[in-house]
């Protein structure tokens, strides 16, 4: 009698995410400038007031049983979300009018941050959907050689998607990542 092997089971990605402060200083708006400035996220010579390390993975094996197609075999996603911002407790004197402008830019800064985020999130979304619609084919070869080209084409599109939201944003500063005072 033939026995049928169960479907494949492709698990929703596993999600961490995490914030990293760097502490900030001062009274007035050039103080948190400078600070910001001296203290943000580098990235070559470039410093940035807040930033999102995605790291997006996905890993499957092929297995091909006798008589049945070859199928996906311990796939996973999983989506690690490092956010760097800013912390900042206003000292004694400061002025509301200071205090009013840091939460605003700060919200700006967490919302823009959030939204590289939820690119990461929706580029593991992404490859569970690509192994759900492919989880076998005739051949172990094919299928590794296919979930591998189309992963491919979503890690480009996903970097094209972060680089024209901060052209477009300009890094948040038309969402109000901007000290405007």
């Amino acid at each position: 009698m033939f026995a049928a092997t169960p479907p494949v089971l492709i698990p929703n990605p596993v999600v961490v995410e995490a914030t990293r402060y760097y502490e900030i200083k001062g009274r007035h708006e050039a103080d948190l400038v400078k600070e910001m400035n001296s203290k943000g996220y580098r990235s070559g010579e470039t410093t940035y007031w807040g930033y999102t390390s995605p790291q997006v993975r996905w890993t499957f094996d092929v297995r091909k049983y006798k008589g049945q197609p070859c199928r996906l075999v311990n796939p996973k996603v999983s989506i690690r979300i490092t956010t760097t911002l800013p912390q900042w407790n206003p000292p004694a004197g400061t002025t509301d009018v200071v205090i009013k402008k840091w939460q605003k830019l700060y919200a700006a800064l967490q919302h823009h941050e959030g939204e590289h985020g939820q690119i990461a999130k929706d580029q593991g979304n992404a490859f569970v959907a690509l192994m759900r619609e492919h989880p076998s084919d005739d051949s172990c070869e094919r299928l590794k050689a296919w979930l591998d080209d189309e992963g491919h084409k979503i890690i480009q599109r996903d970097s094209v998607k972060n680089t024209e939201l901060d052209r477009r944003t300009r890094h948040g500063v038309d969402e109000g990542v901007a000290i405007s005072w």
